[in-house]
């Protein structure tokens, strides 16, 4: 998969959740569990809109372990 710049991630994903309306946000603390699930579903939805711009794509050759893409690599060291 093709690595999407840090800073420009970032940058969309802060452009996103800062354009969120408030009411949004204050419900992610809302005490209603279905309140904050909506609002979980609903940023997520808005933060997939603004990196639809983005084009990632597997390598034609690159070998996939499983059909789930791995988070980490598996040569990561542990930390510490």
């Amino acid at each position: 998969m093709f690595r999407v710049d840090d800073d420009t991630l970032s940058l969309h994903l802060e452009v996103g959740l800062a354009t969120a309306p408030p009411s949004l946000l204050n419900d992610l603390a809302d005490g209603d569990w279905r309140r904050r699930q909506a609002a979980a579903d609903e940023i997520a939805r808005q933060l997939v809109e603004r990196l639809r711009c983005f084009d990632i794509r597997t390598d034609q050759g690159e070998t996939r372990l499983s059909h789930q893409a791995m988070l980490f690599p598996p040569d990561m060291e542990p930390l510490g």
